[in-house]
């Protein structure tokens, strides 16, 4: 963890108990910490690094020593005796050899594909981080949806809750009768239980949103969520071209065609110099009992050196060079297919999303006139049923219409707050 994210976190959790307030782009900026994916996904970029060599050191030497040693047993025909006599021979090799690779058509674009391989996996760092603030956005909205609900179960249960008492006071005083205290205090529990369920809801959806998060400072009873200001729709205006899974689709399109360029170069001819250097000792002996290293003059004396131009050019490899051709056209064709697919899925995510965020503001006035018009109504009956002309079962479908019309404003507004940004964050890519 940076010093950024001490402060960042200094700031957001520095009062023990106390609600904090945390708005989306918090929220991001603290997964990005801590999410296992990302520290990931570096550590795979830093191994592609690592795996690069750059073109001039694959035409370095390679350069090795050798020694051996070994025994051959045996027998000879000695000519001047004709008889059949042991050979028995020590022998001791040292050499030090190197190979130097003048011109190989099979490494030219050897680094050019180490290059695209790191490159691939940026890409890959970002489509994780698009993905990742997209579930954030998800998580963040749906726990902000009950803690907001809850306001407006709140209201409605003091509405309840002072009917309930009212109509306690009356019964009291026998100016009711006791089966009205029965009706509104169902009314009154069954908001409180809707009120309790809405609060745990909240809290596992908290929950899922720190453990997204990847933070163990801070439960979900003490944060609070800052509710996104509204953005303006006509600025939004995502460009497939820049996302990031099709910037990797096409990196891997470029390899594609580095890697086939490099097959041709099996059938091309390779140019390797080799030079080495060594001495031997060689000596009769009985057995292996008889093994000597007393190497005298002789390896100074049989030193030899070995200098050579070696030029391959292919002539056969079975076919495998073809099929890995034709391999490799599939691949092509096959991420050419991925890309078409992809290419469709943003069009119709983004085609789809506006649509969506067109239809919600148009809502939006007839959703108002609804809110308006179940206050006015709920008013009006709460006055009625204060006055004992209505029953508690109107009064009760009063309630919920209101309910019903707020549920449907707020469920209207953070679809489309969900839907602008959504939006904008395939088009900062």
């Amino acid at each position: 963890m940076n010093f950024k994210y001490f402060l960042l976190m200094a700031v957001l959790f520095s009062f023990i108990g106390k609600a904090q307030l945390l708005s989306i782009d918090d929220c991001i900026k603290i997964g990005k910490e801590n999410q296992p994916d990302f520290k990931i996904q570096s550590v795979i970029i830093e191994r592609k690094k690592e795996e690069k060599r750059s073109f001039g050191s694959q035409f370095l030497p390679s350069i090795d020593a050798s020694f051996s040693h070994a025994y051959n047993f045996g027998s000879s025909i000695d000519p001047a005796t004709n008889t059949r006599e042991p050979s028995n021979i020590q022998s001791d090799n040292i050499g030090v050899n190197a190979q130097v690779n003048l011109f190989d058509f099979s490494k030219w674009n050897r680094t050019k594909i180490q290059n695209l391989n790191i490159e691939i996996e940026k890409m890959e760092f970002e489509v994780i981080e698009n993905q990742y603030e997209l579930l954030v956005l998800e998580k963040f909205m749906a726990a902000l949806a009950l803690q907001e609900w809850q306001k407006v179960l709140k209201k409605q249960i003091i509405n309840a809750e002072n009917q309930l008492n009212r109509i306690t006071k009356e019964v009291e005083e026998g100016r009711r009768p006791k089966s009205d205290w029965y009706d509104i205090n169902v009314i009154y529990l069954q908001e409180k239980n809707n009120l309790e369920i809405a609060l745990n809801n909240e809290v596992v959806k908290k929950t899922e949103l720190i453990q997204l998060l990847n933070i163990n400072t801070v439960v979900a009873e003490d944060i609070n969520l800052i509710r996104p200001i509204s953005l303006d729709t006509l600025k939004i205006n995502p460009v497939i071209t820049n996302y990031p899974s099709l910037k990797k689709i096409d990196l891997a399109d470029t390899r594609l065609e580095k890697e086939y360029t490099q097959l041709l170069s099996n059938y091309l001819p390779s140019v390797n110099l080799n030079y080495s250097y060594g001495t031997f000792y060689s000596q009769t002996i009985k057995s292996l009992g008889d093994t000597s290293f007393n190497f005298g003059r002789q390896l100074k004396d049989n030193k030899s050196q070995y200098i050579g131009l070696n030029f391959s050019v292919p002539i056969y490899s079975k076919g495998n060079n073809k099929q890995l051709l034709e391999l490799k056209k599939i691949e092509q064709n096959l991420n050419n297919e991925l890309k078409i697919k992809e290419e469709k899925r943003l069009n119709d995510l983004f085609s789809i999303e506006k649509k969506k965020l067109q239809l919600l503001e148009n809502l939006d006035q007839s959703l108002q006139e609804i809110v308006k018009a179940s206050e006015e109504s709920l008013a009006t009956t709460e006055s009625k049923y204060i006055f004992d002309k209505v029953d508690a079962s109107v009064y009760k479908i009063a309630k919920n219409q209101l309910l019903s019309a707020n549920y449907n404003e707020l469920n209207n507004e953070f679809d489309k707050i969900y839907i602008q940004y959504q939006l904008q964050i395939l088009s900062n890519n």
